[in-house]
């Protein structure tokens, strides 16, 4: 059974090789042909050639055991195209050194990218710009070397023979290759794919077809003239689309360019001056896109950063806020106990009951607790309740006595102020006052106990909202320090990874508050919640 399976898997798989070296040599021969426009000197050398793009994405994808295959498409669409106008053995000759060099350059970008052969940084894209631009140089100057050495370039100058190779390949490739990787990726594919269905991408490629046209039909015949404008549908193309977006757009510029040359005559500098053009634009599209994806990436990287720092930062109140009820069951659970051990069940029965309801009450309160922890962290949500400015004020005591339990801190929270209450989520709050209360304590450490004192008061300001002051009697924030304050990874801790008031500043602003530090002598942040004028805003 085993061999039967194995020779099976290896029919399949010889079966799926034939389909790809058929698929790649009508490609290659479909695209040499199609590209095949003005062709110049004896060897045809045409000013757009995209094949080398398909040979090196596909050794680049498949390997470089591929290379006999890409030999035999490039001699077969020499003879078919150009009717091999060295003869045979010039056309094998050619053919060889050209898949030589494009196996070269998949070999080196193989070899900088690894198993990840994605455009995915600037650094990539440098090291492919370079790669093409050298490789296909020194494909250049081989192939017109052989070509002069056997006097089919007699008459010709050699430097602009070699010149008009590289540009034809180099922007062939620097086009063509980037929108083979993006197909060749189901990411990118997919993500190419979806944009589509957005009514934006339509008009995106639609504005940049008739800024072609109005390029090559109503430019005078001087397109290299208004070749600017092509540049501002391109970058809006790359700044909504990334480095997906950008390689199609700068494939709409090619082959806006082949139609153009197909319309009129052009002169060889002409042209190439177009192909420089071209050139510039795919680059400057390229780096757009992929700059944009790494922002993307960026920012996603850091939104998942800030929530699993959200757990770190919420463990802490979470874990408070289970300990309390637990503790509670733990100690109703003893009096029970107790109870049952003395034989006073029958004679205290209402007190049993009550006490069974109160451990009933605090395991419902824990489970309240896990759900919304669960909700938060699945979709971010919170749960808005009317909490009071003394419970808030009460919590934020219990906080500061457990972080000054050797009683070397002067600690005061203001009580005795009724006010309206609040409409917030009450866990987000408590954890954003257990966090600047903590940040006081750790600014205060530094002193003579004596000096040490953290306060936390609570008052009504315009618009009915609520200011909560928290200070210490440290050094407080230098005037260097903060305007990067609350931004991410920003921090004055050793340990610290600088998140815990960038959490605590999006908490505020999600509630319609803010939260900022006073430009005092001493640490002092200040947080605002809307009051009950606010609230229909929450409704």
């Amino acid at each position: 059974m085993q061999t039967s399976t194995s020779i099976i898997g290896a029919g399949r798989s010889l079966g799926a090789h034939a389909r790809d070296v058929v698929l790649f040599a009508a490609s290659y021969i479909a695209l040499d042909w199609a590209s095949y426009i003005y062709p110049l000197g004896p060897f045809n050398i045409t000013p757009w050639n995209p094949p080398p793009a398909l040979s090196i994405v596909w050794m680049m994808l498949g390997g470089l055991h591929y290379a006999p295959v890409v030999f035999g498409a490039i001699f077969v669409a020499d003879i078919v195209i150009r009717q091999a106008p060295g003869g045979l053995m010039i056309t094998a000759l050619t053919s060889l050194l050209l898949t030589g060099g494009y196996a070269a350059i998949a070999a080196a970008l193989r070899h900088f990218f690894g198993p990840d052969v994605r455009l995915r940084d600037t650094r990539r894209l440098w090291i492919f710009a370079a790669v093409t631009a050298a490789g296909v140089a020194a494909i250049a100057a081989l192939y017109v070397g052989v070509l002069w050495t056997n006097h089919f370039f007699v008459g010709e100058s050699l430097v602009a023979a070699v010149l008009r190779f590289w540009l034809g390949d180099a922007v062939g490739v620097l086009v063509t290759a980037p929108l083979l990787l993006v197909a060749a990726d189901a990411e990118e594919r997919g993500r190419l794919l979806q944009s589509w269905r957005k009514p934006e991408t339509p008009l995106q490629f639609a504005v940049m077809a008739v800024t072609v046209f109005f390029v090559f039909e109503w430019a005078d015949g001087e397109p290299s003239k208004y070749f600017y404008v092509l540049f501002l549908p391109l970058i809006w193309v790359a700044l909504r689309g990334g480095l997906a977006g950008a390689a199609v757009a700068s494939a709409v510029v090619q082959v806006g360019v082949v139609l153009g040359v197909h319309g009129g005559p052009v002169q060889a500098v002409a042209l190439t001056e177009l192909q420089a053009l071209v050139a510039a634009l795919t680059l400057t599209g390229l780096f757009l896109g992929v700059m944009v994806d790494e922002r993307e990436r960026a920012t996603e990287g850091l939104k998942r950063s800030l929530r699993l720092a959200a757990a770190g930062e919420m463990a802490g109140a979470i874990a408070h806020e289970i300990n309390q009820p637990l503790a509670a069951l733990a100690n109703y659970g003893r009096a029970c106990r107790m109870m049952l051990d003395r034989g006073e069940a029958g004679t205290a029965h209402a007190e049993l009951g009550a006490t069974i309801d109160k451990m009933l009450g605090e395991s419902r309160r824990a489970a309240e607790v896990v759900g919304r922890l669960r909700d938060f962290f699945r979709s971010g949500t919170t749960r808005l309740e009317n909490v009071s400015v003394s419970g808030l004020l009460e919590q934020a005591r219990q906080v500061g006595d457990k972080l000054n339990t050797s009683g070397e801190v002067a600690f005061r929270v203001e009580d005795g102020w009724l006010a309206p209450t609040l409409l917030v989520d009450r866990l987000q709050i408590e954890l954003v006052l257990r966090n600047l209360i903590a940040n006081a304590f750790d600014a205060v450490g530094g002193l003579p106990p004596e000096k040490r004192a953290v306060s936390v008061s609570a008052r009504q300001i315009e618009g009915g909202r609520v200011l909560f002051r928290i200070t210490d009697s440290g050094p407080g924030v230098l005037a260097s320090a903060r305007a990067q304050l609350f931004e991410p990874f920003s921090s004055s801790k050793p340990a610290g990874m600088g998140l815990g008031l960038a959490i605590s500043r999006a908490i505020a602003e999600a509630h319609g508050g803010s939260l900022n530090v006073a430009l005092t002598e001493h640490g002092e942040f200040q947080l605002a919640l809307p009051g009950p004028a606010d609230d229909e805003q929450f409704s």
